[in-house]
């Protein structure tokens, strides 16, 4: 419940924020509009203080469509750094798990499975009690207090640990990233143990291999897996191995003089790896399977796709991104109808200007690198203006997850350079018509 609430806060914190920043933006340009639509052509151009206001606004269009812009695209860095980097610890795509029932006959199931086509590995545990074998979802686990351990100094606290119990198949299944000594193998008993990352922090060791806690003996050391929300830090966990029990006798009970016998109900645990893109088949023909061969269990099935249940925790997100896009582009086309109406005004105040460059031997690409340095001046001005606002808003919304992607340099050119590219494309045009009229027509005209 804590976690939920912690997530709760974390995105109703920052869906206000750009709330917030989404009416503030669409505030300024309805005002924009308002004042626009309240001015003709003749009054603007007559007014002293035409241009000053006029840059103005488009500057103003420009920083917050350079912010929006520069927001999405951190969101969807962000995005494509938790599924793509390798640092959750772990593989989950294409990776599913089943969970049913134990019942006579259906010890075949396992080499059903492998031969479905969509398949291409299957793993299979057994247990009796709360294993825990699914990363996500992740089923249960066990927490412990640590007393003791190596170089544990007088005022050391206990330090509360999770316990997972795997197998070398299950490691291997999921990739777990070795940093550190060795995994776990078949011959390895129970005492020997892998650590992650946090909870070798917690210890406080340097070199953890070959150190103890408890009755445990540190064999190696990976990397955190984060299984959970992105949000979520990593605890201090340790992995032992777990050894299936054998199936337990029945049990025998006497009630009102008749014996009842009880037999502990045994789970298989199976997960398995399937081919791109082949998840709804694949799902289909288990689901077929196990209601054709194996209808008594059937309806105690239990299916999950690791992928899907990952990205469950990214909802809010992937609807943020969702909201920032929309808003990003209507705030990039404001801006470029900005741009256009502001070219065509100073194109038409200074038709005479144009003419009597050309009069003196200036050429089409004179006029519009002309207009080109004034109209870049604008954009690097809001750009000036807009990135470190938005580095400082992204940079604070990335602190709340416990891995999380870089801003790189390169994504501030990036988004001028196109920027630079939608400025050339849409008044580029503008400019041109203007500057290859007849000079001679254009000075007969103005007087």
């Amino acid at each position: 419940m804590k976690n939920i609430a912690y997530l709760s806060a974390i995105y109703s914190e920052s869906l206000l924020y750009f709330g917030v920043v989404m009416l503030v933006a669409l505030f300024v340009f309805w005002a924009i509009l308002v004042v626009f639509r309240m001015r003709t052509l003749n009054v603007s151009i007559r007014r002293s203080n035409k241009k000053l206001f006029r840059k103005i606004s488009v500057v103003v269009q420009l920083v917050i469509s350079i912010g929006f812009a520069f927001c999405t695209i951190v969101i969807l860095k962000q995005m494509y750094f938790l599924h793509h980097s390798g640092e959750l610890g772990f593989s989950y795509r294409n990776r599913a798990s089943m969970i049913l029932m134990d019942r006579p006959g259906t010890e075949g199931l396992v080499n059903l499975l492998k031969q479905i086509p969509e398949i291409a590995e299957v793993v299979e545990i057994m247990y009796s009690d709360g294993g825990t074998f699914n990363i996500v979802p992740e089923r249960s686990t066990y927490s412990f207090q640590i007393s003791s351990w190596d170089g544990k100094t007088i005022d050391a606290e206990d330090i509360p640990m999770q316990e997972y119990k795997v197998t070398p198949e299950i490691i291997d299944f999921y990739e777990f990233q070795l940093l550190a000594g060795e995994m776990l193998t078949d011959a390895d008993t129970e005492s020997m143990v892998l650590l992650n990352e946090s909870a070798v922090k917690a210890f406080g060791w340097h070199e953890p291999v070959g150190k103890h806690f408890g009755n445990y003996t540190v064999k190696g050391v990976i990397k955190n897996v984060y299984n959970t929300a992105p949000t979520m830090p990593a605890k201090p966990a340790y992995y032992t191995k777990y050894i299936p029990p054998p199936p337990p006798p029945p049990i025998e009970n006497v009630i009102d003089s008749e014996v009842i016998t009880f037999r502990v109900v045994m789970h298989r645990s199976i997960m398995f790896e399937y081919h791109e893109g082949m998840w709804k088949s694949c799902r289909e023909k288990i689901i077929r399977l196990v209601e054709d061969e194996y209808p008594n269990i059937s309806r105690y099935l239990e299916l999950y796709n690791t992928e899907e249940e990952y990205n469950k925790f990214l909802k809010s997100e992937n609807a943020l991104i969702k909201l920032l896009s929309v808003v990003s582009g209507i705030c990039i086309l404001i801006c470029i109808f900005g741009f256009v109406s502001l070219v065509s005004l100073t194109c038409e105040e200074r038709r005479k200007s144009i003419a009597i460059r050309k009069i003196n031997g200036a050429t089409v690409g004179d006029i519009l690198g002309m207009f080109a340095k004034e109209y870049f001046m604008l954009l690097f001005v809001g750009a000036a203006i807009a990135f470190p606002a938005g580095f400082f808003i992204m940079q604070r919304w990335l602190e709340n997850y416990a891995i999380r992607t870089n801003i790189p340099a390169w994504l501030y050119l990036a988004i001028v350079c196109v920027l630079a590219l939608v400025i050339v494309v849409c008044v580029g045009w503008q400019v041109y018509r203007s500057s290859v009229e007849n000079p001679a027509e254009v000075v007969k005209v103005e007087q």
